[in-house]
């Protein structure tokens, strides 16, 4: 069937979709694409409408199912369609709750809501034309939740916060308590304190990696920008989509967003390229509330009583009822958040709406990173930390908020149960507000953490401390991060190997940082733990060949040679390194972590003077804990019958259309830049990456001709096992190898290996 339809089929067959009717004329739509390698969508398009439209179209194309399963998951539908899942109803409970709020209901800017609109006539457009039985992705083809969507749908994919959907399990438990006040007991410090830890076990494993060079560090450009940000390959909903944009005369960018958002987010301009980071900053507020007896819905506020605010939502005709504070804050619940007689537990988060999609358009306007600051001081709306760089040769680094005005003195003085919440029965521990700030209760955006310089800035999810060693970003309040504080492991390795570039100890063995360098640092998959801990271990092993591990005694010598023999890498072909990494799993008993295990004592301790060299080695008292979990480690191998030097690649796969591909890289607490985290599976290794990982990886760099790109999608475009680009970048990934991402119009066609227009007529 053409894509140019009859605007009397489409008209028609689009009121089928939605199952309305209208005697208005919809708006014509048309735009021209250009597919080059990977699938790489390069959208031209007249006008805002046109544009979401070809957007939505060739995101069905390549992800059809995910969008599909997304506008019913945000739209509150998911138990319609799997009525039996007790975590599908939770989930639209929640959403439901944000829909009756009147999320994505506000009136937005005409530019805004045509981008929305048009996607959603886009996505519409793809169903009509392909039919839904006839859908290409046997995951969802002829499924009864494949339906078509509004412009309010995609709306409000846009507009809710992706972090929201780890909260939402906390939110809906939370019901009044049922036992009486003699069985509510005091919550112990340690088990609050370990609530924060859960609730944040996932968030907190995120991460992305970030550097910009300027002109005094690049070799040959005017500056360059890595985007590595790190997203969950099996979490589809949060899946990153490449693609370029481009309204002659207003819009030219080329980068990446979450699937579902009709937008580029972050990437490049003619002059002008950003990036994220997760941020340390404590962005929501834990609040203990002291309850009246006998009401465990009433609370105590500066003396006087309150009653909690009730919501209650239907979803399929069950309904639940949702509990808030008079200063926003949701009530929670969790084994450690508990609900009690006596008390309960709230979460306050800043609302920040539409505000990032309605700086958007100045976003894209901006021609230097101090520009681009000036945005974001407008509109507060980034909840991670920004990393910039433009074609002058100045970078930026800047945790640019919305985060939560509360000082240190209030973060002291308030803090109950060690804190892991703050006390919510006083006004004096609320956040404050500053005229300066864009919304009520936030930090004023003078006073976050921001600098300017031409040699580098860089972030690997730690504080702003250390964006660049040579100028210390000091004297912030302790609500953003820690100062003078040990760095990650994955921070010390990125930082250690920019250095060397910059110094001409690395790759071409020349001063400064070219692309293809900063590409090749990314993925060096060096082991930092490696680096600061084999050589000791070796050392003791050699000393004490064996250790009793359950009355079993465990010869050590064969994993002692091993370790010796490794190449202190995670590459495909280095043996060695799922031993090592299997030791510091067993010494940190198989938690997340971004640093060494706590038994690893270390033989210099930190020094804030000497942040990137410390801490270091093992001391003699870490012996034993080393020697323990590497005779751990040997069991397990053993047991799984998974050879101690067996190449990195053998055991660390992914699978597509049932060929395993090797994967390199390595997970946070072996301080691997090149970011992989996957659950080892016994004699499978570790055979699909599971968790938070490199994802969308592209380098920009700023020449006299412009922006020259280059990038990978480390699981590929499509997530349809039928689609020519389901697995073609993940074995490029595999390979260390690159897809060029053509800017200018002339590059673009030259490297088109797909063209063709859309319109709605």
């Amino acid at each position: 069937m053409s894509r140019r339809f009859s605007f009397f089929m489409y008209a028609i067959t689009t009121l089928v979709l939605l199952g309305c009717a209208t005697s208005a004329r919809p708006p014509h739509y048309s735009a021209h694409i250009e597919r080059t390698a990977g699938g790489i969508p390069h959208i031209t398009a007249p006008d805002w409408g046109s544009l979401g439209f070809a957007t939505g179209y060739v995101m069905a194309e390549d992800n059809v199912c995910i969008l599909a399963r997304q506008y019913i998951k945000f739209g509150a539908r998911l138990s319609e369609f799997e009525p039996n899942d007790p975590a599908a109803l939770s989930s639209d409970f929640f959403y439901q709750l944000l829909i009756d709020r009147g999320t994505a209901e506000q009136t937005l800017s005409p530019r805004l809501e045509q981008l929305f609109d048009g996607a959603a006539a886009g996505y519409n457009h793809y169903l009509t034309e392909t039919g839904i039985d006839q859908l290409p992705d046997p995951l969802c083809r002829g499924a009864a939740w494949v339906q078509a969507t509004t412009g309010a749908a995609v709306k409000r994919v846009s507009g809710v916060d992706y972090a929201l959907d780890y909260m939402q399990p906390m939110i809906v438990a939370a019901t009044p308590p049922r036992e009486n006040a003699a069985a509510a007991k005091a919550m112990q410090a340690e088990q609050i304190a370990m609530a924060v830890d859960l609730y944040m076990e996932v968030p907190k494993q995120g991460g992305s990696n970030a550097i910009a060079i300027g002109a005094e560090g690049a070799q040959e450009a005017h500056s360059l920008l890595l985007t590595n940000p790190h997203m969950p390959w099996n979490q589809p909903f949060q899946r990153f989509y490449p693609m370029h944009q481009t309204i002659p005369g207003e819009l030219d960018m080329l980068g990446a967003n979450l699937i579902g958002r009709p937008r580029v987010g972050f990437g490049t301009t003619e002059s002008l390229a950003w990036t994220s980071t997760v941020s340390t900053a404590k962005r929501q507020s834990f609040y203990r509330l002291q309850l009246l007896p006998g009401k465990p819905t009433w609370y105590l506020f500066d003396g006087a009583a309150r009653e909690m605010k009730q919501e209650t939502v239907t979803v399929g005709g069950q309904s639940h009822t949702f509990y808030s504070t008079h200063f926003g804050a949701l009530l929670v619940q969790s084994p450690f958040f508990k609900w009690t007689t006596v008390h309960a537990f709230a979460v306050k988060m800043p609302e920040v709406g539409f505000r990032g999609e309605e700086s958007a358009f100045e976003q894209y306007a901006a021609k230097s990173v101090r520009e681009l600051k000036q945005v974001h001081n407008k509109y507060q709306f980034l909840t991670v930390n920004l990393i910039a760089a433009d074609a002058s040769g100045e970078v930026m680094y800047t945790d640019p908020g919305p985060v939560p005005n509360l000082s240190n003195d209030q973060m002291q003085d308030c803090a109950v149960l060690r804190g892991a919440a703050l006390d919510g029965t006083r006004s004096a521990c609320q956040w404050q507000s500053d005229d300066r700030a864009v919304a009520t209760g936030l930090i004023p955006p003078q006073e976050l953490p921001l600098i300017y310089r031409r040699d580098y800035v860089t972030n690997s999810n730690d504080s702003y401390w250390l964006a660049n060693p040579a100028q210390p970003l000091e004297g912030y309040a302790n609500i953003l991060g820690s100062e003078r504080s040990a760095r990650t492991l994955r921070t010390r390795s990125g930082l250690r190997m920019l250095q060397q570039y910059l110094a001409g100890a690395a790759g071409d063995r020349i001063a400064g940082i070219n692309q293809d360098e900063l590409l090749e640092l990314t993925l060096a998959n060096e082991s930092f733990a490696g680096q600061i801990l084999r050589d000791d271990i070796v050392a003791m092993c050699r000393h004490q060949p064996s250790v009793t591990i359950d009355n079993r005694e465990v010869d050590l010598a064969e994993a002692c040679a091993v370790l010796a023999a490794w190449d202190l890498h995670a590459n495909i072909d280095s043996r060695g390194a799922h031993l090592f990494r299997q030791m510091l799993a067993q010494a940190n008993d198989n938690q997340f972590s971004r640093k060494l295990p706590a038994s690893f004592t270390p033989a210099r301790a930190f020094d804030p003077a000497a942040p990137l060299s410390t801490p270091s080695g093992l001391s003699e008292t870490a012996a034993d804990a080393a020697l323990q979990a590497l005779g751990k480690a040997v069991l397990q191998l053993q047991a799984a019958n998974l050879a101690l030097a067996a190449p990195l690649g053998e055991v660390q796969t992914v699978t597509r259309n049932g060929r395993r591909i090797p994967i390199h890289g390595g997970p946070e607490i072996e301080g691997i830049f090149n970011k992989i985290e996957a659950d080892f599976q016994g004699e499978a290794g570790y055979p699909e990456v599971t968790k938070w990982s490199s994802s969308w990886i592209m380098v920009t760099e700023f020449t006299d001709q412009g922006p020259r790109a280059r990038g990978i999608l480390t699981y590929s475009l499509s997530a349809n096992p039928e689609s020519p680009w389901y697995s073609d970048q993940t074995e490029m990934f595999s390979n260390k190898q690159w897809l060029d991402l053509p800017f200018n119009p002339v590059d673009i066609r030259a490297a088109s290996i797909r063209s063709y227009d859309l319109s709605s007529e």
